[in-house]
């Protein structure tokens, strides 16, 4: 996948959520998360974490502020993912999350939708397995 990164980011908003580490380019972080995109949901979808200090090595919580990036061959890695993890509902699509500025958190403190969607995941399918992965993470900056 190519990740497109504007050197000015618009932040459009603050959110916590599970982020679940793909794959690592330097700083930048593929993650997979979990959405309540509707009640009881679980949309999977692909987010950028700017790990600037290589604090996530497994599942964690974060909060920090969002931005949209654009990303381009989504649709491959998402085949690739659903080889080692059972993925009911996917969101492909051209622009994904970027966080910044994030706090590593030990237990989430909010329902954001990105928290209850993977509590909904794991309450449907179980616990989430370290995913091992071959993906191509190109960052143009």
């Amino acid at each position: 996948m190519r990740v497109k990164i504007k050197p000015l980011l618009n932040i459009i908003g603050h959110e916590e959520l599970y982020v679940i580490p793909i794959k690592r380019n330097g700083d930048y972080l593929l993650c997979l998360n979990f959405y309540e995109d509707i009640i009881g949901g679980t949309l999977a979808r692909l987010v950028i974490v700017l790990d600037k200090y290589n604090e996530i090595n497994s599942i964690k919580v974060i909060e920090g502020d969002k931005g949209i990036v654009e990303v381009f061959g989504i649709k491959e890695d998402f085949d690739l993912l659903k080889k080692q993890i059972r993925l009911p509902k996917i969101l492909v699509s051209t622009r994904i999350p970027f966080f910044i500025n994030i706090k590593i958190k030990n237990q989430p403190e909010t329902l954001d939708r990105g928290i209850t969607g993977y509590l909904n995941y794991v309450k449907k399918y179980g616990e989430i397995k370290p995913l091992n992965l071959n993906l191509d993470l190109e960052i143009l900056v």
